[in-house]
Parts: structure tokens; sequence; C-alpha cells
């Protein structure tokens, strides 16, 4: 019964209100309509915008002697020299560059210094002086030059919709790289390190940015296998809910926690509470629970909707789906994450009576968001998973292990914050661990001793 009751008192709370309107935008931005967008694009030969392979719906089988199977990122030490000192000299002719240090845009402009350190870079890949450099014949780069389209580039629009464009035929060109890959990318990494973290010269993004070729048939037969088969069609959907979702849990219940806890003290209901008969442990645990049942609800219920038109594309193609998909997927890739989350603010606001918990939660939140990539760049101490794509479950495979003892190590943590604010809140019950009571004891004594001195 105690259990309703603080659940019908969270639920029916204002914050809780804004917290599930909070998640419905974060949920409809970033997630709403991805299912049945790809089941459509199944069905009417479209390309999928939610996969790493940028051909057709991974719902859809390819076929044989299919123009194009879209594009696929790989390292290839043409392309990337190529496209690395390309976009170096395109924005050392401006001195802008681009970088998004805390996955947000910066806009960087150099000191004479930094410039001059940039322009020894480009001549030492390409051999050529400043006065060169600036004025490149027109086929010094190919005209497609992975993200970098130059003027005279081929593009076609296709009758589905999607664009195609030659990648550039690296054989017609003149850029010729004076230095080997390997002292490209030292030169790269210096690059990085006077424009700053975050620039396109990290061999992250020049992989991203320049390694793409082009995706053979065996090579998408195997993914549509793995997506229908391995991950029985729904384990794709419900990684990529829990990719969105997670971010938004990793810091909206912090508000409604830290809320929860300071309304009872704005309304004296610690009082009440210590004038009953329930005991510490018994209330702080029920409180947790409520809390995290409030949180993890809404969140079982909007996987309904990619859910629920899965079941109907299997029903109408035959195909066999994982039923259990979302809900084993919450379980262990959000619930640790809300149960961190929670027990934090729980306990830093029992402790202090204040609402610091939201400041220190934001701040975790912010620095996880700008150090974690999208895609298989789990650590230890990752609050949010992210794989923001349909496919590549092998990244999650081959990251299992270390992403369990992330898991398990939050779970720990949470039910050792909660013993904690047992403790802290069963010495605050009794009188014994509060700020009247600490002042009293340890600053008492000089009051009465200078209000003697005063009277004196």
């Amino acid at each position: 019964m105690l259990f309703i009751k603080e659940l019908k008192k969270v639920c029916f709370s204002f914050v809780y209100v804004l917290f599930i309107g909070l998640l419905l935008f974060s949920w409809y931005e970033n997630f709403y309509g991805v299912t049945k967008q790809e089941i459509s694009a199944s069905q009417d030969n479209l390309s999928s915008v939610y996969s790493e392979f940028t051909g057709g719906s991974l719902l859809k089988k390819p076929e044989k002697n299919a123009d194009s199977y879209g594009m696929k990122n790989k390292e290839v030490s043409e392309k990337i020299m190529s496209g690395g000192t390309d976009m170096l000299i395109i924005e050392f002719s401006k001195n802008s560059y681009s970088t998004y240090p805390y996955s947000y845009y910066k806009e960087i402009v150099l000191s004479d210094k930094e410039q001059q350190a940039i322009l020894e870079i480009i001549s030492e890949i390409t051999g050529l002086d400043e006065k060169q450099i600036r004025n490149l014949p027109d086929n010094y780069f190919p005209d497609i030059n992975g993200n970098i389209i130059h003027f005279g580039a081929d593009i076609e629009q296709n009758e589905n919709g999607s664009f195609s464009f030659e990648m550039g035929d690296h054989d017609n060109h003149t850029f010729i790289p004076q230095v080997s890959y390997k002292r490209f990318k030292e030169l790269m990494a210096e690059a990085e390190s006077i424009i700053g973290k975050g620039s396109n010269y990290s061999m992250e993004n020049l992989l991203q940015y320049y390694g793409l070729s082009e995706v053979t048939y065996d090579e998408a037969i195997e993914e549509y296998n793995k997506t229908i088969y391995d991950d029985k069609v729904s384990n794709a959907f419900a990684r990529l809910f829990c990719d969105y979702t997670g971010r938004a849990i990793g810091l909206y219940p912090i508000f409604a926690v830290v809320i929860f806890w300071l309304k009872d003290r704005r309304n004296r209901m610690h009082e009440l509470i210590d004038s009953k008969q329930t005991g510490t442990a018994k209330l702080i645990v029920i409180r947790f629970f409520a809390m995290l049942t409030a949180v993890m609800l809404p969140v079982v219920l909007l996987s309904l909707e990619s859910f629920i038109p899965l079941i109907g594309y299997s029903a109408d193609t035959g195909i066999a789906i994982d039923m259990f998909a979302f809900i084993k997927y919450i379980m262990w890739w959000l619930l640790p994450t809300a149960m961190i989350v929670t027990s934090l603010g729980m306990f830093l606001t029992i402790l202090t009576s204040t609402p610091l918990a939201v400041l220190v939660q934001f701040i975790w939140w912010f620095v996880d968001t700008s150090v974690t990539g999208l895609s298989g760049d789990t650590t230890l101490f990752t609050l949010m998973i992210r794989h923001n794509t349909l496919n590549g479950s092998e990244i999650i495979n081959r990251n299992f292990t270390l992403i369990c003892l992330n898991r398990g190590l939050f779970v720990c943590l949470a039910l050792v914050l909660m013993v904690l604010s047992i403790i802290v809140y069963d010495q605050k019950r009794g009188g014994r661990f509060n700020y009247a009571y600490f002042l009293q004891k340890h600053f008492g004594f000089f009051k009465n001793r200078f209000r003697s001195y005063i009277q004196k």
C-alpha cells in the first residue's frame, strides 16, 4: 500500500508531468516514426536513413545486379589522404576551422603563428609552397572527394528520390601525397592539436568523411541476413530506441527526484514521516522503486510505437521477430542508467537538502555526451551507451563483456547510494544529522563563550 501511495504521489505531481513532456519531446524528435518509415522503405524500394549503409532499406533483400548497394566506411589510405588534405587546404585558405569539442559546433580562427604551422603541414603533404597552395588547378582534387563537392561534380537524382554520383576518379587528378600514410596520420594529429579537439582531422572523422567505398552484393546480403536472422528484426530497432531514449533517461529523471524530495522538506512532510512507525529502510527503498517505476513505465509504453508495427510487418511477411527484444534491451540497457540517476539524486538531496544533484547530474550528462561517440565507444564509466544505427550488431557483441561490467557497476553503485541514503536519512530522523544539530554541537561552545564575554 505504501508503494502505491508513493507511486501516485510521484505520478500526480507537476514535476513528473514535466518529465513526461521532456521525454516525449526527445522521443518524438529522434525516434518517432522510424520503424514505420523503414518498413515503408522496404516496400517502396527507398533508401534507409538509419543505417550506416546508405543503400536500400535493411528490411529489403538486396537484388543481384542492382545499380548500387550503398556505401560503407573503409580505411582506404588514398581517399583519406586526398579528402583530409583537401579539407585542410579549404579551411586554411579561409582561416576558419570547424570543430565540435563538446558535440556542438565551434568555429576556430587561428593566429598567424598557428596558420604558419598549418601551412607547413600542408606543404609537407603536397610538396607545394604557399603561392601554389592558394592557386591550385581545378583538377588537383577529384570533383567528389568524400564529403567535399567541387564545382563540376556530376550528381543525378534517382527515381526513388535518392541521389547518386561518382565517388571521384582518384586517377584523374594531380594530387600526389609526398608523405607516407603513417606520416600523414601524424601530421593530421598535429593539425588537430593546433586547431582543437573535435576538428575534421581526427582519424575517426577522416574515416567517416573520406573512407567511403561501395558496398558489394555479398556484403549487402550479409547485412540483410544479420538483420533478419541474427537480430530477428526487432532487436535492431530496440537498440536504436534505447540509444535515443538513453540520452533522456540520463538527465531528465533527476529533476523529478530532486523536487520530489525537496517538496517533502518544504511541506514539512519529514515531521509527519518521523512520527510514523515506518522504518527508514522501508521508506527509502519503497520511494526509490516507486520513482524508478514512474521513470521506466513511460519508456516501456513508448516502445510500443515501434513494436506494434513490427508485429504487423512480421504478420505480412512471415518473417519472425523477437517478441521480447524491447523489454530485454530496456531492462539491461536503460534500467541501470535510470537507477544510478535516481539513486544519485536521492542521496545528494537527502544529504544536502539542496538541488545540488541537478548540477552534478547535468555536468556528468554533458561530459558523458561530449566524450562518447555515436557507436561502439563504451567504457567502464559510460553513463549512456550509444549505438546510433540500425545495423552493426557486431559492435554490441564485440563490446558485450565491457557493457555488462558497465551496467553491473551502475546497478551496484545505485544500491550503495540507496544504502547511504538510508543511513543519512535515519540519522536525520533521529536529529543526529542535520545542520542545526551540527552547528549547535560544534559551534555552540564558541557561541556561549562569546555571549558570556559580551555580558561581562
